[in-house]
């Protein structure tokens, strides 16, 4: 089974750098309106938010919330790499510091430029 994630976004173009610049995801395709983003099984399509209907879910709350009570996780290779690439290019993405938890992975999060909460962790 394969997993599909889509997120709407208010700028398209700005989120597509953030994934694939910033966070380092791999773009499989482009269209006016989405972008896809796919790593392993996981799929990850950005959606420009103004294809939404009037009468769509998410248009009838509030979306200046985005993401509240998610936490997308990406886990990654090196999270020490990809803490200081970060820190490097974009340092005021960054939510939370590098931290070795108490289970065991080694972490930290971001904020993307629509407020949806990522946390980086190690694999394993």
């Amino acid at each position: 089974m394969a997993f599909k994630i889509e997120l709407f976004v208010i700028d398209l173009h700005q989120s597509i750098h953030f994934y694939q610049e910033i966070l380092g995801c791999s773009l499989m395709k482009q269209g006016e309106n989405s972008a896809l983003f796919k790593n392993e099984d996981t799929f990850l399509l950005l959606t420009g938010e103004s294809i939404l209907d009037e009468d769509h879910y998410f248009k009838k709350r509030n979306l200046a919330n985005k993401g509240v009570g998610v936490e997308l996780i990406l886990s990654v290779d090196d999270v020490n790499d990809h803490y200081e690439q970060i820190t490097k290019v974009a340092l005021g993405v960054i939510e939370s510091p590098i931290k070795h938890q108490s289970w065991g992975a080694t972490d930290f999060r971001v904020i993307d430029p629509d407020g949806y909460y990522i946390r980086l962790t190690s694999k394993g």
